[in-house]
């Protein structure tokens, strides 16, 4: 039985960074935070979240 899941786009992390989507990551935190050469939207995003809330309820 074959599935039709929809595989994962993988995006430069570059490229992610300087997108309109990571506008309100700070672009310096994010190249450090995100190590690896190509990772999808979704993976990117919930890192950059996590460490980014992580500092919000560190005030």
């Amino acid at each position: 039985m074959a599935t039709n899941k929809k595989m994962a786009v993988k995006y430069k992390t570059a490229s992610l960074i300087h997108s309109k989507g990571f506008e309100k990551y700070q672009q310096d935190f994010a190249r450090v935070l995100l190590p690896e050469e190509e990772y999808t939207v979704e993976e990117a995003k919930e890192i950059l979240d996590k460490y980014f809330e992580k500092k919000k309820e560190g005030k």
